[in-house]
């Protein structure tokens, strides 16, 4: 086996690897970023920040539409009421101000396989390697084309103006994830680090 095979056979498996547990959980990959002076109190309350064409939601028409952006809103507010947040409909009486960002990228991966060599066959004139019968090891390569979706929730102190905290979820995305949910999946893993009430 040449290092050239040896090598690419390791990178495919450490590739598959990172795949499936890039997917393990509902919002994939999540990031979380947090002020360290504009705190999030547990059970506050929170209003949704007001939409401007500078704020929009979304620009792809795959998810800037009402229906879509109805069902994000519901994920997110279920997901908070979960942590104990309170929704208020008066953004200016509201502690925390929710925003979220949703953007789609065209992605493609390659992904190779090999097929090593089969075990030695053995008769009664002795043993003939495998590769004497079926050649050298194969590598197939294949370039998988998908969607990436990115999705922003934003919590903002309100007072100050300041973001308080931000979570990011990067994760392959098809048409089914816009099922309400899937998305109610989603919104209920990226807020797991907020603090919840009596937790």
């Amino acid at each position: 086996m040449s290092n050239r095979f040896k090598y690419l056979a390791t990178a495919a498996a450490v590739m598959s690897v990172l795949a499936v547990g890039a997917c393990g959980t509902p919002a994939g990959k999540v990031d979380v970023l947090q002020s360290s002076s504009a705190s999030v109190a547990p059970g506050s309350t929170y209003a949704w920040a007001p939409i401007s064409s500078a704020t929009q939601r979304a620009s792809d028409p795959r998810v800037a539409n009402d229906i879509i952006q109805q069902r994000i809103v519901s994920a997110v507010d279920s997901a908070l009421a979960g942590k104990g947040f309170r929704r208020v409909s008066d953004p200016g009486q509201a502690t925390l101000l929710v925003s979220y960002h949703v953007g789609l990228e065209a992605r493609s991966d390659i992904q190779s396989t090999g097929m090593g060599a089969p075990p030695v066959a053995c008769g009664f004139r002795g043993c003939v390697s495998g590769w004497g019968l079926y050649g050298p090891p194969s590598l197939n390569v294949d370039t998988i084309h998908y969607t990436e979706g990115t999705m922003i929730l934003d919590l903002i102190d309100r007072a100050s103006g300041q973001l308080a905290w931000r979570a990011t979820s990067q994760r392959r995305v098809d048409s089914g994830d816009a099922d309400q949910a899937r998305l109610n999946a989603v919104a209920a893993d990226m807020v797991k680090s907020l603090p919840g009430v009596g937790g």
